[in-house]
């Protein structure tokens, strides 16, 4: 398999913020730094971000920057008000109270079968045709798109849960709608043309998700460091929003891999919605279902049930991630049972395992990284994301 750091033919200097010019030996990196530079400019936001630290240890981190204040991701305060909605009422995700865009009348799946599925959802190749040009989805009225249907396998009209869950499912994709960034993946609203049952209509990639792209190109020219940032960087906009924004289950089967060969984070949130679903009557309580499953999980939320995922979580499971894009490997891959999972996090072995990280053609700099600073076992010593995709720029430049 080539190494994570081939594929870096040419190099090229970026002035950012304010710091020496430094040579980035990867075109891709620098199309993909470009992107988020001018996707940062044009939006409008309350705060201006401070130039990133220089990584040294967790005790030397300078000041975090002042996170993104987006108005338009206030959450109206009434978004479950409407207690009078019923399940037969697609239009509800239509109405004020959430915002979000009704494609009901407009998507219809293209296949009676599922393109593929996953652990609580059936994901079918669909075709939306666009019925205006509105802000919400701006393009061209009574154009055809492909996408992707996302069907809740476990929610169902008769579920005696299905109005918390819905409610819950509504707020998630509430946010996620009004989400935009290059390395998050486009959602444009609900349907419910399947019998009744919401779904979420995305963007359609045909790569599919970073897992089975990389899978299936073993022995491709691909540039997985870049992935790997695209992924930090897709992370980083979450977290520093106001208020911040919790993947809850990150990992290769949540990274889908754009038409043009990015990383674009999927399905945050949703572990919250499945939680709601599980802990009703009608199905099953795992020990902690709302962080997914435990080879990408934080040590501490496999300790404490009642503890919630928040942005040290995510940075365990980001680590996770970027181990998963840049060797190929699941986290503990030599183990197959989440039982035994379990218990090697329980003797502190970190996911590579017992004899470290290694990754071909690396100086060893990202393997110190993703040990001792996304890897603790001591939340507060990880990075935040800011400074993990600091970390990842500089590990880009001065890589040999």
């Amino acid at each position: 398999m080539p190494s994570a750091f081939d594929h870096r033919p040419d190099s090229f200097h970026l002035d950012m913020d304010s710091r020496e010019n430094v040579s980035l030996p990867v075109r891709e990196l620098e199309a993909r730094l470009h992107d988020h530079v001018q996707f940062s400019k044009n939006r409008q936001v309350t705060s201006t971000m401070e130039a990133p630290p220089t990584v040294a240890s967790p005790s030397g981190m300078s000041s975090k920057p002042t996170p993104h204040t987006l108005p338009h991701l206030s959450i109206p305060s009434d978004i479950h008000r409407n207690e009078g909605i019923t399940p037969d009422t697609p239009a509800s995700l239509s109405s004020p109270i959430t915002g979000v865009v009704d494609l009901t009348k407009s998507v219809k799946t293209l296949n009676s079968s599922p393109a593929t599925t996953g652990g609580f959802s059936d994901i079918y190749r669909g075709e939306w045709t666009r019925t205006s040009s509105g802000n919400d989805n701006p393009g061209t009225k009574g154009e055809a798109v492909l996408v992707a249907i996302k069907l809740l396998r476990v929610l169902t009209v008769h579920d005696e849960d299905y109005s918390k869950a819905r409610r819950r499912l509504n707020r998630e994709v509430y946010i996620w709608h009004r989400l935009e960034h290059p390395n998050i993946v486009k959602l444009f609203g609900t349907s419910y043309h399947m019998c009744g049952r919401p779904s979420m209509v995305m963007r359609w990639y045909q790569n599919g998700s970073a897992s089975d792209y990389l899978s299936e190109r073993v022995d491709a020219d691909i540039n997985r460091m870049a992935l790997v940032l695209d992924v930090a960087q897709g992370l980083k906009y979450l977290h520093t929003l106001t208020p911040p924004i919790v993947h809850g289950d990150l990992k290769g089967n949540n990274v889908l891999i754009t038409d043009d060969g990015r990383a674009a984070l999927s399905d945050f949130g949703l572990s919250q919605v499945i939680e709601d679903l599980l802990e009703g009557p009608t199905g099953f309580t795992p020990s902690n279902p709302q962080v997914g499953p435990p080879r990408w999980q934080a040590p501490e939320l496999l300790e404490d049930d009642a503890l919630q995922p928040g942005l040290e979580t995510d940075v365990w499971s980001f680590g996770c991630t970027a181990y998963e894009l840049l060797t190929g490997n699941l986290p503990y891959h030599y183990r197959l049972r989440d039982a035994m999972v379990i218990r090697e996090i329980q003797h502190r072995i970190k996911p590579p395992g017992p004899g470290g990280l290694v990754i071909d053609g690396s100086d060893g700099t990202i393997e110190d990284l993703l040990e001792n600073f996304c890897w603790s076992f001591e939340a507060n010593y990880r990075l935040d994301m800011t400074e993990l995709v600091s970390a990842l720029i500089n590990i880009c430049a001065y890589s040999p």
